[in-house]
């Protein structure tokens, strides 16, 4: 099984790379944290608020690059390849489809890395004080943080995508769950500016684990019940996965060669 996804991710890594100037679009158009740190530095500069701007620039910094590690579009190929057939294709080859969508995201990351950290270059030129070392533990979490939110995100795109076996257009649930996740994970302000009751509620739910978590870990901020907020960000995970493969049995009763 490792040798197969070694081999898968040599094959879609050199197949993405040919759509390295596509990805690199695909980068830019995932700016926004830099528009919305932007309005913060603002308000910081003008007294609105008790962090100061350079807090501001690091914590939005952070949750950019968060963001692309997490970034999936399996509901739309999965969507397309049962609407038009093309899964068939997949379900003649030994290995679970899912393996062939996933080994493609982890890919596309490492064509995304080297031009992320030519973003950070440009990053720390423009604000030099923004970037410091936190130390080897909150690079570790951060970047497990990250994993756990990327297969959860990914899970959940699944599931969505896998919904076109029963719904005309699933696509637009994915667009649902986007719009939730950049009201309440930390994507539009960070988490500490809401009410306490607030907070408390969204530490339960999947969203905070997709920006805020990995970004405070990352940016040196204290994270009040770091061990709870990983359990509940596996605990979701772990669910996500579970509904995933759930629904890839039940669907692969309604699929035929012709789409759903």
């Amino acid at each position: 099984m490792v040798r197969k996804l070694l081999a898968f991710l040599s094959v879609y890594y050199a197949h993405m790379t040919v759509y390295r100037g596509e990805i690199l679009f695909w980068l830019l158009s995932g700016l926004a944290p830099f528009f919305f740190m932007a309005i913060w530095v603002a308000a910081a500069r003008e007294g609105l608020t008790d962090r100061d701007p350079l807090s501001f620039a690091r914590y939005f910094f952070f949750v950019f690059a968060a963001r692309q590690l997490q970034v999936v579009w399996v509901t739309w190929t999965l969507s397309e390849e049962i609407k038009n057939g093309a899964l068939a294709f997949k379900l003649l080859k030994p290995l679970d489809p899912l393996w062939h969508y996933l080994a493609q995201h982890l890919a596309e990351r490492g064509v995304r890395l080297p031009m992320i950290l030519v973003l950070v270059g440009v990053f720390w030129l423009l604000y030099p004080g923004a970037l410091v070392w936190t130390g080897p533990g909150a690079l570790f979490l951060g970047l497990l943080a990250s994993l756990l939110g990327f297969l959860l995100n990914f899970f959940v795109a699944y599931v969505l995508g896998l919904l076109a076996l029963w719904l005309e257009e699933s696509t637009d649930l994915y667009n649902a769950w986007y719009v939730l996740f950049m009201l309440f994970s930390g994507y539009l302000a960070p988490l500490d500016l809401y009410p306490e009751a607030v907070r408390a509620f969204l530490f339960w739910t999947p969203f905070p684990y997709l920006a805020y978590l990995p970004a405070a870990l990352w940016a040196g901020e204290p994270v009040a019940g770091a061990g709870r907020a990983f359990g509940v960000l596996a605990g979701w995970t772990l669910l996500a996965w579970l509904l995933a493969r759930g629904l890839w049995r039940a669907g692969l009763r309604r699929f035929s060669a012709m789409g759903a």
